[in-house]
């Protein structure tokens, strides 16, 4: 604080110093320093009395008079040199400085010059990186995942004609049409027709739409526990031809007719069900023996080998082409419910294991609708379904020692559709491919985490309105694929050492690919 007031005295003497003049100055001129002087005495006055009360002791400032030395005549113009000697060091500071910002400048700019260069190299690098990992998963994806288009479409197409001249043959062959009647048209379904097929999938799943025979009809049961949007549900089989036929009188005048109507329920109720509900085991093996039966009547059609494949829950059949080639065909039974496109099936895409009177429910035809409706507006060569199939090789690539994986195809999937209706589909181009199969693997990761995965269907009220889901099952509460393994802890842990295999393969191939 004490040095303070001397530094605003300094400033001030230097503000109001009079200018040394001559003896030849003019009269004014005089008259005005000399005021001046005055001024400048009663301004040390004051704060020399404001210094006083504040009780700072300080050596008397010398009047301004006194400034200039005695030896120093009152006209010499020492202090006017002074002044420009000042001046001149102040100019010869600022030229030196200003020398030396151009400098400073340079060096900036060198600087900077070589920040956007390395930034340029980083740039550059980091594309090339990019670039090496694209080409890298496009070159495994070419050699282990990949499937001809035409060649997909081709079999797709055949393996659709081949199921139907089946179910024609054997229809025609049945002793009673109406005993049970099965659709003339079966649906493709699943991995071949939605487009993510690999080479090591060679299965081509078809859906036979099953209709009750006349006099009878299907109505649907579902457990009181799951409520509508039961993974499950059990199909009742009722005969209507009594009430068909009115009252017992009538078989008097129509005997022909109880007599059919005794044969068809004699059959449904005593070969194709179990309590009045329809049996998967039994239908399934019902359907084999016609399958069998028709396949003798139109082998002379076919260049190929038919060889069933035992199953509780589809009729698979093995086809093996006289050029070498193996396919299998997944045939699956489906009850649809109402007028809607979701079935009660005997194979649900979860894989679950159907028994007795219990049928899975099935949303295939809307899957399928929803990846035709994705593959429309994505960008050309989009990577989604190449995603999927690089993870599927991967997981399927892995020793499952016998067991049944805990982690199926149906949850990645479940994972990629989720992705796609939440993310805009302009970021599933090709060069994105390492990012959207990160992606994919995060989702499961939270997943897996939250022991929380929701049906993509059940529940999904932001589906589009474009995909046929019955309003009851669309505004459901979310259906959990993951409630198992919340019960079930070593399930759980099965799950998480199933899918740390699959990213620590992921990992390694994206690695091996930026190299």
């Amino acid at each position: 604080m004490l040095w303070g007031p001397l530094i605003f005295l300094a400033v001030l003497t230097l503000v109001h110093h009079p200018l040394m003049v001559s003896d030849h100055a003019d009269l004014v001129m005089l008259n005005r320093l000399q005021d001046h002087e005055k001024r400048m005495e009663q301004e040390m006055e004051l704060l020399q009395t404001e210094l006083d009360q504040k009780g700072w002791t300080l050596e008397p400032l010398k009047a301004p008079k006194d400034w200039i030395t005695i030896d120093q005549p009152m006209n010499d113009k020492t202090w006017d040199v002074w002044h420009y000697v000042i001046l001149l060091f102040f100019l010869t500071w600022y030229i030196y400085s200003s020398e030396e910002e151009p400098s400073d400048d340079s060096n900036t700019d060198t600087s900077s010059s070589t920040n956007r260069e390395e930034e340029e190299e980083d740039t550059d690098m980091e594309s090339e990186t990019c670039g090496n990992r694209q080409k890298g998963l496009e070159a495994f994806y070419d050699r282990h995942t990949d499937v001809d288009t035409s060649d997909l479409t081709h079999m797709c197409d055949f393996v659709e004609s081949f199921v139907n001249d089946l179910l024609e043959t054997f229809q025609n062959d049945l002793p009673n049409q109406n005993t049970f009647l099965l659709s003339a048209n079966c649906i493709g379904v699943d991995s071949a027709f939605e487009g993510w097929h690999t080479q090591q999938s060679k299965a081509f799943s078809v859906l036979v739409p099953v209709v009750p025979p006349k006099g009878h009809s299907f109505h649907f049961e579902t457990s009181g526990s799951e409520g509508i949007s039961s993974k499950h549900g059990h199909i009742l089989v009722e005969m209507e031809w009594e009430r068909q036929l009115g009252d017992v009188a009538c078989f008097h005048h129509h005997p022909e007719q109880k007599l059919s109507g005794d044969k068809q329920g004699a059959f449904l109720m005593d070969v194709l069900c179990t309590s009045s509900h329809l049996d998967v085991d039994k239908t399934i093996h019902w359907f084999q023996r016609l399958v069998r039966k028709a396949w003798k009547n139109i082998s002379y059609k076919y260049n190929l080998d038919l060889l069933p494949k035992p199953s509780n829950t589809s009729c698979k059949l093995n086809l093996a082409f006289r050029s070498g080639k193996t396919i299998s065909v997944d045939i699956i039974l489906g009850v649809q419910q109402g007028d809607s496109l979701v079935f009660l099936a005997t194979q649900g895409a979860e894989m679950d294991r159907s028994a007795g009177t219990a049928w899975q429910r099935t949303f295939a035809i809307q899957e399928l609708l929803f990846f035709e409706r994705v593959n429309q507006r994505a960008p050309e060569e989009s990577c989604h379904l190449k995603c999927l199939q690089i993870i599927i090789y991967l997981r399927e690539s892995n020793p499952s020692d016998g067991k049944n994986p805990v982690l199926t195809d149906y949850h990645y999937k479940t994972c990629l559709m989720h992705l796609l209706l939440s993310r805009p589909l302009s970021g599933w181009a090709p060069e994105d491919t390492a990012q959207r199969l990160q992606d994919i693997l995060l989702f499961m990761r939270t997943a897996l985490q939250q022991k929380c995965l929701k049906h993509f269907l059940i529940g999904n009220i932001s589906l589009p309105i474009q995909i046929p889901v019955p309003k009851a099952l669309r505004t459901a509460a979310p259906v959990n694929l993951f409630k198992h393994l919340a019960q079930d802890p070593s399930l759980h842990a099965e799950a998480m050492r199933e899918f740390v295999a699959v990213v620590r393969q992921v990992r390694a191939l994206v690695t091996d690919c930026e190299e």
